[in-house]
C-alpha cells in the first residue's frame, strides 16, 4: 500500500513538474513565472497535447522519433542494443507497476516468466550501453558539455536554466545503479542461500529500484530525447 501510493504519487509530481517546466520553457523569458495565468496556460496545453495521442499518427510520429534518436545516438549494431534496452524495459515497467497498483497478489504466472526473460535482455543490453556511454557521462565530460549549453533545463522556482549535461548525467547513472540493483535483487531472490527475511528485503530492494530506474526515466527521456 505504501510503496503504491508513493510511487504513484512520486511518478506524476515529476511528471507534472517537467511537463510544466517544458511548458514554461516555450515562454518568453520575462513570461515564465509562477502564477495562475501560465497554470491555465498550462493545463490548456496538456489537454491539448493529450488529445493529440488519441490519433495513432501521433503514436507512429513517436516511434519513428525514437527509432531516429537511436540510430543517431547508437551507431551500428548498438541501434539494436537500445532498441531492445527501450522494449525489454517498457514490459519490465509496465507489467511491474501494474501488477503493484492494481494486482494484491502481486506479479505471477505468465506474465511472470515474461518480467523475468525481459529483466535478462534488459540487463545484457544495460551491460553493453553501460561499456559504450560511460565515458560520455564521467565528470569532466560533463562539465565539458555543460560549457558549451546555451539553453538548458528551466527551473521555474529559481527562474533560471541549469545546464542540461549535469541532469543527463544523473538520469544516465541513477538508471544504470537502480537498474544492476534490479537485477541483483532478483538474483538474490532466487538463489537458496538467503534466509526468508533477505528474501523480504530482496523483494523491497527490488521495488525501489525499480520506482528509482522509472523516475529516472521520465527525467532522461526530457533532458535526453524530447528536443
Amino acid at each position: 500500500m505504501i510503496f503504491g501510493i508513493t510511487s504513484f504519487l512520486l511518478i506524476v509530481v515529476l511528471n507534472l513538474r517537467l511537463t510544466f517546466g517544458r511548458y514554461l520553457s516555450h515562454l518568453p523569458e520575462e513570461k515564465r513565472k509562477i502564477n495562475s495565468e501560465n497554470f491555465k496556460g498550462y493545463i490548456h496545453w496538456m489537454v491539448r497535447w493529450k488529445k493529440s495521442f488519441l490519433k495513432l499518427e501521433r503514436w507512429d510520429k513517436c516511434l519513428d522519433y525514437l527509432i531516429a534518436w537511436g540510430q543517431k545516438n547508437y551507431p551500428g549494431w548498438t541501434a539494436w542494443v537500445f532498441y531492445g534496452l527501450v522494449l525489454s524495459y517498457t514490459y519490465l515497467a509496465l507489467s511491474g507497476f501494474i501488477f503493484a497498483w492494481f494486482v494484491p497478489r502481486g506479479l505471477f504466472g505468465f506474465p511472470l516468466l515474461l518480467h523475468v526473460a525481459a529483466g535478462a535482455l534488459f540487463t545484457i543490453c544495460l551491460t553493453i550501453i553501460l561499456f559504450f556511454k560511460a565515458r560520455v557521462y564521467l565528470p569532466e565530460k560533463v562539465a565539458e558539455q555543460a560549457s558549451k549549453e546555451s539553453n538548458g533545463f528551466y527551473c521555474p522556482l529559481l527562474g533560471k536554466s541549469w545546464p542540461r549535461p549535469y541532469f543527463q548525467a544523473v538520469a544516465f547513472w541513477v538508471f544504470v545503479l537502480a537498474g544492476f540493483l534490479l537485477a541483483s535483487s532478483t538474483l538474490g531472490s532466487m538463489l537458496p542461500y538467503f534466509n526468508y527475511p533477505a528474501q523480504i528485503f530482496f523483494f523491497h530492494l527490488h521495488r525501489w529500484s525499480a520506482l528509482a530506474s522509472v523516475l529516472a526515466t521520465f527525467l532522461a527521456i526530457d533532458v535526453m530525447i524530447v528536443e
